[in-house]
């Protein structure tokens, strides 16, 4: 298209879109990519508010001969959700609940809602939509049509194509079907000239026909497996009745239609659960075992391999998960039970356990009752391709052929020859998923920017493809054919059957405008690679050493797309997607804005541009990603090393100025300056002046000055009495030292009521406002000083406790990456820890015996992200928990939207209330009178203060030790 009919096309989707739209090149190349490894650019991105304006949308794209690509999620493993014309993004606006039945079971909703966010909604019912593939807390409801997924217990609870019962269907042409299941004479009677809808007349005719003229090939060609999504549906349709179209709708991949609502059907939830995670110590065993596990009926079987319970335990937020695993086995298979009760449930699986032992099956087999216990099982293979895919390095489990289903009587020997082909070729392969119904998740791991394992890729599709057709099984068992399997379709289904697809295109779409390139008329799989041989990925100097991932490029590249940064119903990351819910402000989002700008693709000032600026603004740094991601990827220190490149380039703002200086600035105005200083910046006035020059929201009242400086105070205090009492050294920060004094008194007491002699380390700033605003060089340099102050003690055999954990994350994580001394790093690491870690420490090796108390009965604790993304929050609830009658809560608040400055920054003032009201402060809202909130930051204690009217209280100010041995 050329310029000019391209500005006219954008112009007439702004005219007559209410929703969003895009051509700005950033959004378009965010837009390229979803979780498989293609990417295609746009030509625009709509995200529509309503029915009428997808209805707008693919009316002016027709006119404007745009092909078009509906998209949910963007979880997509075959490349289905990426094309070069239009996509139309359902995630934002259509996620509604239209209408409710809980006496029929059913629900009708719009394509846009999340799987998790509607069960979560029907389970107050005791209902629930049955599918459940893993990316069920971002998988949009519109997807799982398009993909026809299915999930864990598919044995039981079968595909989306079991459920759907009706849909509102937009065609290319403008035509509006309203499908619902036909009797055959109704199915006439819409086909016959009395019909009112002569669109639908001529494709109810025409589908019949296809059927008809095709039937015997259909049933000879179609695999007999219940897990197959080929192609078009069409062995739905024979000898079978009532019809309903939906069958054919469902799992089309965006190439017939676009579905604008759907009626599904309900199932209740089941009453009870139980599981037994049979452990191998060879992986074959486990999948011979497979057959001999399903005579008792289970309601899922899933397999983890070796490769996936390594990564397991060493990422960061699922290894706590991981205490299910004995040994260290080559395959755990976690098999469910369902039951009518929970005695009912645990018997199945303890039976299963006792036969599995008797006959020497596996060598551990753990009966897991506890629905808490349960969930982190699942939560463990639900991650299982993120943890793959944070693999490090250029070569990753690659899915090609990892969507095939065996019959599971020739799984063993699929997987084994696999294995050994592979093998044969130095190929490592990883594998997970569904041994249930034979579709295991097969990954050989390759580098795609090396055309040497491009055509290994190749060679290893065409043997996988020959066993499958051997075994009878399917190319596609539930991620849809995409661009990676499409290209495989008539030498699967023969030309007469492919034939019969391409008429079925025609018939609903003849302009070829819906999705072209998938399941018909496709590409080479090795076309419009994300990768490829001419990416190159770049070596620029950066400040960061990026120890962990190799280089700065290497750690943009971790991002893989599995879009578990979308997911809103829980935890911290992302923010700020939770809060706009636009692709841009995920962390996806952000990764993929980073690797075509650092890569040339957004032009040779990409890397400092204002559009990638914007993408990365709104990032709270909040880290949740370096731990809630599967892939570990860091945005926080990425958008760091991202504004220092900007600083060089753009000069620097007043405001940054101020706030990179802040420790300074505490210094010199706490003090006897301190009253005077916060009358001034108080008043409205001076907060008005600031907002005018420093964009600094008047709405904010800056943090006080103390008038007795902590370091004054501890100068001046009595020393305590006793002899030879251990020793620790306390970081004093810029906050307790100059604003909150009573933290640092608060931890001083603390610690000395547990026997220690406290030493106070006056090292220095940790340096965290430089560091999240893109000061590194500064950073750096200052904070080696910090560092090295600290080393005195560690070398004296002293650990370091810290208060704040945004300081804490600093000195262990950042400035380690940052300087060039490794081994100093190694050491800071090691000895510098969060204070409530280290008293728990000290309990857990019996090296403090003392009891607890505390002046308050019930404690709401609020963690920080980077508390929660680094060190945890249960060391705090387990010394709480030693205080006799205390009742302790923590209630999942993700971020409180403060995150340092970023609160208080005129721009970003409504996004941080917002993200505050998202969970954490209605929970201090609802919490039950006489409850003390605690929260360790110093910004979420301000942020509580301003949104929720409540002095929140530092961990430390809550509790004592009683009685400690010296």
């Amino acid at each position: 298209m050329d310029n000019a009919k391209l500005k006219e096309f954008e112009r007439a989707l702004r005219d007559r879109v209410k929703g969003d739209v895009s051509f700005d090149e950033v959004t378009r190349g965010i837009y390229a990519t979803d979780a498989s490894f293609y990417q295609i650019m746009p030509v625009a991105v709509v995200l529509p508010r309503d029915e009428a304006d997808v209805r707008a949308s693919v009316k002016i794209a027709a006119e404007f001969n745009v092909t078009i690509v509906p998209r949910g999620g963007g979880t997509s493993l075959g490349g289905q959700a990426i094309g070069p014309g239009m996509i139309l993004d359902f995630s934002k606006y259509m996620s509604k609940v239209l209408e409710l039945n809980v006496e029929d079971r059913w629900v009708r909703v719009q394509p846009g809602i999340v799987l998790d966010e509607l069960n979560a909604e029907l389970a107050q019912h005791g209902l629930h939509f049955a599918p459940d593939p893993a990316t069920g807390n971002r998988a949009t409801i519109g997807g799982m049509i398009g993909n026809n997924s299915s999930g864990t217990k598919s044995i039981v609870l079968g595909r989306t194509s079991d459920h759907v019962l009706a849909g509102k269907v937009l065609l290319s042409d403008g035509s509006i079907l309203d499908i619902e299941e036909l009797s055959s004479e109704q199915y006439d009677q819409r086909v016959s000239a009395e019909s009112t809808d002569p669109r639908e007349a001529e494709i109810l005719a025409g589908f019949k026909k296809i059927i008809e003229d095709n039937s015997s090939e259909i049933e000879k060609q179609f695999p007999k497996v219940m897990r197959r999504v080929n192609g078009y549906n069409l062995d739905l349709f024979t000898r079978t009745e009532p019809w309903n179209l939906m069958n054919l709708l469902i799992g089309s991949e965006g190439t017939l239609g676009i579905c604008l609502e759907a009626k599904l059907n309900l199932e209740p939830l089941p009453k009870a659960k139980a599981l037994c995670t049979v452990h191998f110590a060879e992986l074959l065993e486990g999948i011979r075992t497979v057959e001999t596990i399903l005579e008792h009926k289970p309601s899922a079987v899933e397999i983890l391999d070796s490769e996936v319970i390594v990564m397991a335990r060493k990422n960061r937020s699922i290894a706590p998960l991981c205490g299910f695993i004995q040994g260290d086995p080559e395959a755990i298979l976690v098999v469910e039970f369902f039951g009518g009760t929970a005695k009912a449930a645990e018997r199945k699986a303890k039976k299963l356990a006792s036969d599995l032992k008797k006959n020497k099956l596996g060598y551990a087999w753990p009966v897991i009752t506890e629905p808490a216990e349960q969930a982190k099982v699942w939560a463990v293979r639900k991650n299982g391709l993120g943890l793959l895919l944070g693999v490090k390095g250029d070569r990753k489990p690659i899915a090609f052929i990892e969507d095939a289903c065996v019959p599971v009587e020739h799984l063993p020997d699929y997987v084994e020859r696999i294995l050994k082909f592979c093998k044969q070729r130095d190929v490592r392969v990883a594998m997970y998923a569904h041994a249930s119904v034979g579709t295991l998740h097969v990954r050989p791991v390759l580098n795609l920017k090396s055309q040497e394992d491009i055509d290994l890729m190749k060679e290893i599709a065409e043997y996988s493809f020959g066993l499958i057709k051997k075994y009878g099984g399917a190319w596609s068992g539930e991620h849809g054919d995409g661009r990676v399997r499409s290209p495989f379709l008539e030498r699967f289904f023969g030309p007469k059957v492919y034939d019969a697809f391409r008429q079925t295109k025609k018939l609903f779409d003849p302009a070829g405008l819906m999705n072209p390139g998938t399941i018909v008329d496709a590409n080479p799989m090795d076309q419009d690679l994300r990768y490829g041989t001419k990416y190159k990925s770049p070596l620029e100097p950066t400040v960061y050493h990026y120890r962990e991932d190799g280089s700065f490029a290497a750690a943009v590249e971790m991002c893989n797309g599995v879009g578990t940064c979308r997911q809103k119903l829980v935890g911290t990351m992302c923010p700020s997607y939770k809060a706009t819910l636009d692709e841009a402000h995920s962390t996806r989002g952000r990764a993929n804005a980073l690797r075509l700008a650092m890569t040339g693709q957004f032009g040779p000032d990409g890397m400092t541009s204002d559009p990638v600026f914007e993408v990365l603004d709104l990032c709270l740094s909040c880290k949740s990603c370096k731990s809630e991601c599967p892939s570990n990827v860091d945005v926080a220190r990425l958008k760091s090393e991202f504004l220092q490149k900007c600083h060089d380039a753009h000069g620097v703002s007043l405001r940054e100025r101020i706030i990179a200086n802040s420790t300074t600035m505490a210094r010199l105005m706490a003090g006897r300056k301190a009253a005077i200083v916060n009358f001034i910046q108080g008043s409205w006035l001076f907060r008005t002046i600031l907002q005018l020059v420093a964009g600094f929201d008047c709405r904010r009242k800056a943090p006080t000055y103390a008038s007795v400086p902590f370091p004054k105070w501890f100068a001046a205090r009595p020393q305590p009495n006793g002899q030879s009492r251990r020793k620790v050294v306390l970081f004093d920060d810029t906050y307790m030292n100059y604003h909150q004094t009573e933290i640092g008194i608060s931890a001083v007491e603390l610690l000395e009521s547990c026997g220690y002699e406290v030493i106070l380390a006056r090292a220095g700033c940790c340096q965290r406002p430089r560091i999240s605003h893109g000061f590194l060089r500064d950073a750096k340099a200052k904070g080696e000083r910090t560092l090295r102050n600290l080393d005195k003690y560690i070398e004296q055999g002293l650990k370091i406790v810290v208060c704040e954990p945004g300081c804490c994350s600093a000195l262990v994580d950042d400035l380690p990456d940052l300087i060039d001394d490794e081994q100093l790093g190694a050491r800071i690491k090691e000895n510098v820890m969060m204070i409530d870690v280290f008293l728990a420490r000290e309990v857990e090796r019996g090296d403090l015996k003392c009891e607890f108390t505390s002046p308050y009965e019930k404690i709401l604790i609020h963690g920080h992200c980077h508390q929660k993304a680094l060190f945890g929050t249960d060391s705090m609830k387990q010394l709480l928990k030693l205080v006799p009658g205390i009742l302790v809560s923590e209630v999942d608040t993700g971020c409180c939207g403060m995150a340092g400055s970023f609160g208080y920054e005129k721009e970003h003032y409504e996004l941080s209330a917002k993200i505050a009201e998202d969970r954490l402060l209605p929970a201090i809202r609802a919490a039950e009178e006489g409850t003390v909130t605690v929260a360790c930051g110093f910004s979420c204690r301000h942020q509580i203060a301003d949104g929720a009217n409540v002095k929140a209280l530092h961990w430390v100010e809550t509790i004592r030790g009683v009685g400690a041995s010296e």
